[in-house]
């Protein structure tokens, strides 16, 4: 596995926020990527879209994307039909968007997620068609750390 600029760039936010669709459930890959972030002691949130509240992990869920995102990193764990309207929101006002969005397996699989990225040119902060936090991230902390 090779560690890409955007992996660098994603692991280097100042805080972090995990979009999935259940979250509560611990065997469900959402869940695990929380945790992930909850173990490796760096501050997250979880959201999941259309909640009106709740809980993950004894952490708040977040309401929606409407804050300023150019410090925080977005991990997302959802089918792509609707990761990519998410996509569409979180950089609709460039000087408000995510640090870097990494699309864990599967959630990117999408033209229209990829062309997105291409049209837009944020290779360099979007992580698409492969790569798992779960898998590389411990070894992204390690190149940063060094």
């Amino acid at each position: 596995m090779s560690i890409t600029p955007a992996m660098k760039r994603f692991l280097g936010a100042n805080k972090y926020i995990v979009i999935g669709s259940v979250l509560t459930d611990r065997s469900r890959w959402d869940n695990k990527v929380l945790r992930w972030y909850i173990n490796h002691g760096l501050p997250v949130q979880p959201m999941k879209p259309g909640s009106n509240g709740g809980e993950a992990e004894d952490l708040p869920m977040l309401p929606n994307l409407n804050e300023d995102l150019s410090e925080t990193s977005i991990s997302i764990i959802i089918n792509p039909v609707k990761g990519y309207p998410i996509l569409e929101q979180l950089f609709k006002d460039k000087s408000r968007s995510p640090h870097g969005v990494w699309f864990q397996p599967g959630a990117g699989d999408s033209g229209e997620i990829k062309q997105f990225v291409k049209d837009n040119s944020l290779e360099d902060r979007i992580i698409l068609g492969g790569p798992c936090i779960l898998v590389s991230g411990e070894s992204v902390l390690e190149t940063l750390r060094t």
